[in-house]
């Protein structure tokens, strides 16, 4: 144990002078993975939150799928969604089997078409997420979508509006 100092002119009396946060380089690192722009910008719940769902419904996808949500040439527009979700999407196109996709009787053709779009929705919303981030770093004290039933901004009414009493 090191001892305490008896007085505390060695600490510092203002809080430390915050680290300043690239939000391009935040939006860029939750792009890689879901979430870990939050952690940047010191949002970790927002980051933990975000993660669980975001790759919660990519996995999903693929369990659901088997493996096959991810194929840029039977599914362009999906693809390009699923991108938005994490580039593992290029690692999983460029390691499937390049041979006939065929699901025959192994996996029903809607399995298949549901994991496609779990993961197209994950990407959508991975998308959504690092518009909020960049938006709460733009204006941080605006109201956003989860602001709605902060005490602040419910409606009152004007002091001048007062009914009469009786």
């Amino acid at each position: 144990m090191f001892p305490l100092p008896l007085h505390c002119d060695a600490l510092p009396s203002a809080p430390m002078a915050e680290r300043k946060v690239h939000i391009w380089f935040a939006v860029f690192l939750g792009w890689m993975i879901p979430g870990l722009g939050h952690f940047y910008a010191r949002r970790p719940v927002h980051g933990a939150f975000y993660f669980v769902m975001i790759a919660g419904i990519y996995a999903a996808g693929m369990v659901v799928s088997r493996g096959t949500a991810v194929n840029a040439d039977a599914h362009g527009t999906y693809f390009l969604l699923q991108m938005l979700a994490s580039p593992i999407t290029l690692s999983l196109e460029f390691m499937r089997d390049r041979g006939d996709m065929g699901l025959g009787d192994s996996l029903p053709v809607l399995a298949h078409q549901s994991g496609v779009v779990y993961a197209a929705t994950a990407g959508v919303l991975n998308m959504i997420v690092l518009c909020e981030l960049h938006r709460r770093h733009e204006a941080p004290n605006a109201p956003g979508p989860s602001d709605t039933m902060r005490a602040e901004l419910k409606f009152r009414p004007k002091s001048d509006e007062v009914e009469p009493q009786a």
